[in-house]
């Protein structure tokens, strides 16, 4: 009978050191899968689009839209149902400073960029800085341009 009773101790002790080590390797899983989902967020190269889509108020118009230096849309006539998507991207450069050959990386259609939206008749842009929203809605009131960010 002791024999018995030492045996069903040592089963005990197996499932639970089984048990034990089985919460500690899900516990370091979980941890890691959700620091690096976190760091995959903040990542400044992932993948961020930016979409401007317009009222009807803009049919028949003439417009131009532009994000920074850019050229997005030009309508002559003005289609309202046109929704513009664009996405950040980095290009390299060579620079030489100093006689010495470089790389720089730099970023196109970053948070500080701006939109600009110019009618076609007076040539009078609106100015929207675009920030970190990725949703823009361009509406006519007045014959003056707001915006709507998300």
């Amino acid at each position: 009978m002791r024999t018995k009773k030492s045996s069903n101790s040592n089963m005990r002790f197996l499932f639970g050191s089984v048990f034990f080590f089985a919460t500690i390797i899900l516990s370091v899983l979980m941890f890691t899968y959700y620091a690096m989902r976190e760091a995959w967020r903040k990542s400044p190269d992932r993948d961020f689009v930016y979409t401007v889509s317009f009222s009807q108020d803009f049919a028949g118009r003439n417009y131009s839209v532009y994000l920074d230096d850019s050229l997005l849309y030009l309508g002559n006539p003005f289609n309202s149902d046109t929704v513009i998507r664009v996405k950040r991207y980095v290009t390299e450069e060579r620079v030489n400073v100093a006689g010495i050959d470089t790389v720089i990386k730099v970023p196109h259609f970053t948070s500080s960029s701006s939109l600009f939206v110019v009618d076609g008749e007076t040539n009078v842009p609106t100015i929207v800085n675009v920030r970190e929203y990725n949703n823009i809605h361009l509406k006519l009131k007045n014959s003056k341009v707001e915006t709507e960010m998300q």
